[in-house]
């Protein structure tokens, strides 16, 4: 069966589950809440939908998501699913889609919504919930009750949310479903969940509209004002990280002009210790620390007295290769001047030529006193140096480069890890396309290249 085949299927059967549960939806569905609700949530989540924002995945997301529950909570399960269905339905319209793209991105989006308002519902939620309700008291157990399941009926969103998108991605691009669901989903979920809460401010602040001054134009800024801040809050944040990521990728280019032989090495390096440290199943903290010690492992080298070295055709001397092996040193009191990479990144660094058997730099360090990130970048650089074309011959092919990795384990790596290194598929898949083009920064690293192709929204909130 081909991939194109596959996703075709995986597409068809979510949106019959879709059809299923607005089916089951509609017999239980409350009152059509009148034309001005359900456009003005609509035209709002539409418009936030429109207006993404750049993840630090290579992929868009939006907080229209907030609507979406908002709507599910004020109007049940049908109407907040066609909020959903109808408001991507119009943004991938306006962003010229392909119709598959478009019919999965509005199926999961119903199935996502309908399907957490059903077992919101099922558990005793209320709708609309009762602390939405006018001149009700509520006791503290109720309360906590009722935000208990409205965090039930959230988690429940992004999780459904983002199997199907991670799913689809998995198919699409023949990476592992766990690659995937990773790379896009950890260590953001717990940020979205929280971020969720908003939608109880916009349905609190739609009903108290309506009951003070009636719904209508009024109401509709009412709802919109706290979303547009939460989307602004929600931009900047990401903006801030995109900004230093940027600047490491600078600092690391002004290096590596240095050595024409080396261009795009700590790039190739860093994606490939991600690709390990996923494998390994770390937090999502420590998987971005193990990339960031990885993509600064050489920074030293910019000091002066590296230059001759890196351009040098021929081997380096004794006293040249002392010298060289002061990098990993120097690199680390580079990275220690930034604060938040003291601790656990800037030992990364110092240490990432220690050998498993005790034999290597700086330190002399051996077995597990060596810091994890460490191991994992000394396997990645020796894999990007193997796969590299050097004055003195051209890169290895992926056999040579995994029987030199099986050789290897228990003296120079850590045999646990480069027993992960040589199964893992998506290593493999980067050793066999390790060429500097294929992870120049300016274009997409292939690693983060996971998205269907074509497709902005692959993360929590769409495909």
């Amino acid at each position: 069966m081909t991939r194109a085949l596959r996703t075709y299927l995986f597409v068809g059967s979510v949106t019959v589950v879709a059809v299923m549960l607005g089916v089951l939806a509609r017999d239980t569905s409350l009152p059509f809440p009148g034309w001005w609700a359900f456009g003005s949530f609509v035209i709002i989540a539409f418009v936030l939908e429109t207006l993404n924002t750049q993840l630090r995945v290579q992929a868009k997301g939006s907080t229209s998501f907030i609507m979406h529950i908002g709507a599910a909570l004020l109007f049940g399960s049908l109407w907040g699913g066609l909020v959903a269905g109808v408001s991507t339905l119009l943004a991938e319209l306006a962003r010229g889609n392909k119709v598959v793209k478009i019919v999965f991105n509005v199926a999961q989006r119903i199935v996502s919504v309908v399907g957490a308002t059903l077992v919101y519902t099922s558990l005793g939620g209320k709708l609309p919930p009762a602390y939405l309700a006018a001149g009700v008291t509520l006791s503290s157990d109720v309360l906590q009750r009722d935000l208990g399941l409205f965090f039930v009926f959230a988690a429940l969103y992004f999780l459904v949310n983002s199997a199907l998108v991670s799913a689809v991605v998995s198919i699409s691009s023949e990476r592992s479903f766990r690659e995937v669901w990773s790379l896009n989903t950890r260590g953001v979920l717990g940020y979205d969940l929280g971020a969720s809460i908003a939608s109880v401010l916009v349905a609190w602040l739609y009903t108290s509209v309506q009951r003070w001054l009636g719904f209508g134009p009024i109401g509709l800024i009412g709802v919109i004002l706290p979303v547009v801040a939460i989307r602004h809050v929600y931009g900047l944040y990401h903006q801030l990280q995109d900004s230093g990521q940027e600047l490491l990728q600078l600092m690391v280019k002004a290096i590596e002009a240095r050595d024409p032989y080396t261009s795009g090495h700590s790039v190739r390096v860093s994606e490939l210790s991600r690709a390990i440290a996923v494998e390994l199943s770390l937090s999502a903290r420590e998987i971005e620390q193990v990339e960031t010690a990885a993509l600064l492992h050489d920074v030293g080298k910019i000091h002066e007295e590296f230059a001759p070295l890196l351009r040098k055709e021929g081997r380096l001397t004794e006293e040249e290769t002392a010298l060289m092996q002061t990098h990993s040193t120097r690199s680390a009191e580079l990275v220690g001047i930034i604060s938040k990479f003291r601790g656990f990144i800037q030992d990364s660094v110092r240490h990432h030529h220690e050998r498993w058997d005790g034999q290597g730099y700086p330190g002399g360090l051996s077995g597990n006193s060596i810091p994890l990130a460490s191991r994992i970048i000394l396997i990645s650089d020796t894999i990007d140096a193997m796969t590299t074309d050097r004055p003195y011959r051209k890169r290895l092919g992926l056999e040579v480069v995994i029987a030199e990795l099986q050789k290897c384990k228990g003296t120079q790596f850590d045999p646990e890890i480069a027993s992960v290194a040589i199964s893992s598929v998506a290593v493999r898949r980067l050793i066999v396309g390790a060429t500097p083009e294929a992870f120049d920064r300016d274009r997409v690293p292939r690693s983060r290249r996971v998205s269907w192709p074509g497709q902005s929204l692959w993360k929590i909130r769409g495909a």
